[in-house]
């Protein structure tokens, strides 16, 4: 169950775009893999969203936020991150955004360390690289996943989209999700797919994420309701 806790990351994004042509369909308002968001490539960024997750207490952690209440926890800077949900079905939240945000959103994802126990358990680099992998195999393999963005599916999610980390740490608070005495894990490695949404323009969007996987007990979909003000009248 520990490792469930930290895959659900599922988000669809639905928004304002032009509308599509005869000639071409439309695009989803995400980044290219290749790109560097923000300064930043789609691996440092995944690593960035691990360690903001990791981190919130369990308590007050938006894995548990069925409403989009708890959407701006520890939010800064140019980029939020979208969390998971802890339980199958589909949870709708709402949430305010400022203008100039880009969005990252998780799909599925394994994580592993030098401080949590095997199987997540690894000593040296490589051995996490092949703990994250195997770790997304075995309990993701058999997964189907879908982001779309303002109802435009993002083309090529599950092959194109997913992404080794480079390491990273964190520092397991108090009553962490984990369920583990608290530490501070000095090499990490995350294995999984992720899409960084563009900035979106003012007025109502919406997120939806859809995964179908045995190992999260059948289908989770987060939906999330956008409302993008500007960032003078935010807060």
């Amino acid at each position: 169950m520990r490792r469930l806790l930290v895959v659900l990351a599922a988000a669809s994004l639905i928004g304002v775009f032009l509308a599509p042509t005869a000639a071409s369909a439309p695009k989803a308002h995400v980044f290219p893999p290749t790109a560097h968001p923000f300064g930043a490539s789609y691996g440092e960024w995944q690593a960035r969203w691990f360690e903001w997750f990791i981190e919130i207490p369990a308590p007050v952690n938006p894995l548990f936020d069925e409403t989009g209440e708890l959407c701006g926890t520890n939010q800064s800077g140019p980029v939020w991150f979208l969390a998971p949900v802890a339980h199958p079905g589909t949870t709708t939240r709402a949430c305010t955004v400022p203008t100039g945000t880009g969005l990252f959103v998780l799909g599925l994802g394994n994580e592993c360390s030098n401080v949590e126990p095997p199987p997540f358990f690894g000593a040296t680099e490589a051995e996490l690289r092949a703990c994250a992998a195997a770790g997304y195999e075995a309990f993701f393999g058999d997964a189907t996943q879908s982001i779309t963005v303002d109802g435009v599916t993002v083309s090529g999610f599950e092959d194109r989209y997913r992404t080794q980390t480079p390491l990273f740490s964190y520092t397991l608070p108090p009553d962490n999700l984990y369920g583990l005495p608290p530490a501070t894990a000095t090499a990490a490695v995350s294995d999984g797919t992720a899409v960084m949404v563009k900035p979106l323009p003012p007025g109502e969007h919406r997120i939806v994420v859809h995964i179908e996987s045995p190992a999260l007990g059948g289908t989770v979909e987060v939906v999330y309701n956008l409302t993008v003000v500007p960032r003078g009248h935010f807060g």
